[in-house]
């Protein structure tokens, strides 16, 4: 990340505390509680958001993206469930071709 992406980052996270703080200072000042419950909690969501985003570097996965790039029938054009026990299995059949693959690239070396 350069150092204006990490301005413009910091900068962005700013904004979003001091708007989030400003509804929970017009929360206690008007005695909402209701008010005050649900900013405290957008409060703690973002700073977990941000937590795993910016210091554990995880980026968004499945089921959001479709796997292996191709379109997917089940997301979001329909309401069909994905059967995701198919994905996993793939995933394990992927693993097996790669490991014979890379056990031929051995032999083949020696």
């Amino acid at each position: 990340m350069g150092i204006g992406r990490k301005l413009g980052a910091l900068i962005g996270i700013a904004i979003v505390f001091v708007v989030e703080g400003l509804w929970l200072f017009i929360g206690f000042l008007v005695q909402s509680v209701w008010t005050c419950v649900i900013a405290s909690g957008i409060i703690a969501f973002t700073i977990y958001f941000l937590y795993v985003r910016l210091y554990q570097k995880k980026e968004a996965r499945y089921p959001i993206v479709p796997p292996e790039g191709k379109t997917d029938i089940y997301f979001p054009r329909t309401d069909i469930p994905r059967p995701v026990h198919a994905d996993f299995r793939r995933m394990q059949e992927k693993k097996q071709k790669l490991a014979k693959t890379k056990r031929k690239m051995r032999r083949k070396k020696k």
